[in-house]
């Protein structure tokens, strides 16, 4: 078997030691191992460690990428690849509406919530607090994640904006070719795409405003996503 850091897998495959690190069993051929004195840390933690690391049998590492789409591994990953699906699919809407060209953020893990919530059209099952899921995701390096700009936000807060990374994409990319939709894609893309015909113009003035925004803005971008805008974006 292969061993290697698991910050030096392609971030696409790190999702494989997810379910080990959240005490949910490991993948068929797949052993990770973490660091002693790490034992009881949350699994972001374990994420960034350089001695986390990840065994590939023989099988697994001739194909690494299945077992991302296999039907056990599709039951132990659904909430990061639900979240990492969804994340994937408003950027690519977002861009398809006419909204913004460019990557759009979710304003806070608020947002995020609400995005779920609208895609899905329930909040999806988890056992793992959102802000924790996204920090593991960003330890990952599958999305980006950081405090708002003051330019929007008026001062510091606690929220942190988000949005998927290219890593993040090609592993959407690799489910959408996949034979079954375990992870609702299809239906949420349609859910995505009514809603942003609805709110278009919402959505639209919100992007105005945050790409006009400069650092003495003050608070106007943020109080205005928030009063319009029903998932609340910057830029």
């Amino acid at each position: 078997m292969l061993m290697e850091a698991l910050r030096d897998l392609p971030p696409h495959l790190r999702l494989l030691a997810w379910p080990a690190l959240n005490l949910r069993g490991e993948l068929p051929g797949v052993r990770v191992t973490v660091p002693v004195e790490l034992t009881t840390s949350p699994a972001s933690l374990l994420s960034y460690s350089r001695g986390t690391s990840v065994e590939l049998s023989p099988e697994a590492e001739a194909d690494p990428g299945a077992l991302l789409t296999a039907e056990k591994p599709a039951r132990l990953l659904a909430e990061p690849l639900r979240l990492v699906t969804t994340l994937a699919l408003w950027d690519e809407v977002v861009r398809e509406s006419g909204v913004h060209a460019g990557s759009i953020y979710l304003a806070s893990e608020a947002a995020v919530a609400r995005l779920l919530t609208t895609a899905h059209d329930c909040a999806p099952p988890s056992s793992v607090e959102l802000p924790e899921l996204l920090e593991q995701l960003h330890a990952l390096e599958l999305l980006y994640r950081f405090p708002v700009p003051c330019k929007f936000r008026g001062g510091h807060g606690r929220e942190r904006q988000c949005r998927i990374n290219g890593w993040g994409r090609l592993l959407f990319r690799l489910l959408c070719e996949a034979d079954t939709d375990p992870y609702g894609i299809g239906a949420a893309r349609e859910r995505l795409t009514e809603h942003l015909a609805t709110h278009r113009e919402a959505y639209l003035r919100g992007v105005r405003a945050a790409t006009a925004a400069t650092d003495g803005a003050g608070a106007g971008v943020w109080e205005s996503i928030h009063a319009e805008q029903p998932i609340p974006v910057l830029i």
